[in-house]
């Protein structure tokens, strides 16, 4: 999963206000293509592509934008391209094409030397060189179980958070080295015979539901539980982690291991239970059955949730209430149904989306077009309808889109 703000946007070189533009990438996956649309001041999508460059991989999946770099993942490799001042892609050092390599999601490390990518079995990790190129392999991993699939990702300083599609499913932490690398070296698959031991998560929350996007910010996370169709917020330990150490011989948690077990803000339901057993962290706060979301995204304000729906082709928000149980009452909490709720367009089969201070971008799939939607100052969508898209790219379906500020105008 990309950075909640950082992660999507780049800051080039120092400009004249008067001369910034912006441009989104979107994967033209079925060409093997990617396409960057310029962006208008208002955040409009221009109707056809200023840049547009060849993968040299299979069906680019994912895109990301970190330190005036583009990284691309595709089916067998992940590229690098450095973005011109206008919006044009220079290729850096990529990875080598490795068989089967199916990759599932891109994170930057914060400090953005760090490249890390999931896919099933193990995480990878990519120390960058200085123009932000990748090695030609991994430089440290951790190895899970050949039925671990890995799916999205995001880090913050010292940690790494995963979703794995487990049975049934889990939100697992890893604490990164100093240096932002991962504690182990020479992972792989089932055929490979000198792969390290399986690791452990360092914290995890077990027991979910299929789980695949996820955001973390500041003391929180939230969670979309595929299987039954809902979100769940999670409080965080001041450190990042879950509460999930000190478990008695029955396996349940020890109360005392985590300080006051109401810092997590149980709901009601699950603070009786944890009077009994505590088998796992309270969830915070829940949404109500909802439909099942291809990618989340946060508001750069950090108060709204944004998921696109894919068999439906419609956009959800989720405006977070007060949290009364905290100081000041912040925005943390879930609300029980959507807040926002898009015109269907089922043609649309939205997949991967990118939202900035003004608009959100969703890569419109079977559509061939990007389209977006204009936002609310807290993050909500203001119509139904987008109020801007790009032309038909005729047979590129894409499925990821990112958005850069460049120092020079887009061109």
């Amino acid at each position: 999963m990309r950075s909640l703000i950082g992660g999507l946007f780049v800051a080039l070189l120092a400009a004249e206000p008067a001369l910034a533009g912006s441009i989104l990438y979107a994967t033209a996956a079925s060409q093997q293509r990617i396409d960057g649309f310029c962006l208008g001041a208002d955040g409009a999508l221009a109707a056809t592509p200023a840049v547009q460059i060849a993968t040299l991989g299979r069906l680019p999946r994912r895109v990301l934008v970190g330190n005036g770099v583009l990284y691309v993942a595709e089916a067998d490799r992940i590229e690098a391209f450095a973005i011109g001042a206008h919006g044009g892609l220079r290729p850096l050092a990529g990875s080598d094409p490795v068989k089967n390599f199916n990759p599932q999601d891109l994170t930057l490390n914060p400090d953005g030397k760090t490249l890390y990518v999931t896919h099933l079995g193990f995480l990878e990790a990519f120390a960058l060189d200085a123009e932000g190129g990748l090695p030609k392999r991994f430089t440290s991993c951790v190895q899970g179980e050949n039925t671990n699939d890995f799916l999205d990702a995001q880090a913050t300083s010292g940690l790494l958070y995963v979703s794995a599609d487990d049975i049934p499913g889990r939100i697992a932490i890893y604490r990164l080295n100093a240096d932002g690398s991962l504690p182990q070296t020479g992972c792989g698959g089932l055929n490979k015979k000198d792969r390290p031991a399986v690791m452990r998560a360092d914290s995890a929350r077990k027991r979910l539901q299929r789980p695949k996007a996820f955001i973390v910010v500041r003391d929180f996370v939230y969670v979309e539980e595929r299987s039954i169709h809902r979100l769940t917020a999670f409080r965080l330990q001041p450190d990042g982690t879950f509460c999930d150490k000190g478990k008695d011989a029955n396996g349940n948690v020890v109360a005392e291991s985590c300080g006051d077990l109401a810092y997590f803000l149980p709901t009601s339901k699950c603070a009786r239970r944890q009077a009994k057993e505590q088998r796992q962290q309270c969830a915070a706060s829940k949404t109500g059955h909802v439909l099942q979301y291809e990618d989340l995204v946060l508001h750069p304000r950090g108060e709204t949730l944004i998921g696109t729906q894919y068999f439906k082709g419609r956009l959800d928000a989720y405006r977070l209430k007060p949290e009364p149980r905290l100081p000041d009452a912040p925005r943390v909490r879930l609300p029980k149904q959507p807040t926002f709720i898009s015109t269907a367009n089922p043609v649309m089969t939205p997949v991967r989306l990118t939202a900035t201070d003004r608009a959100v971008y969703v890569a419109g799939g079977e559509l061939d077009r990007v389209v977006a939607f204009r936002l609310e100052a807290d993050g909500v969508p203001v119509d139904a309808a987008p109020f801007s898209r790009t032309d038909e790219q005729t047979n590129s379906f894409p499925n990821d889109v990112a958005v850069a500020m460049l120092s020079a105008a887009c061109e």
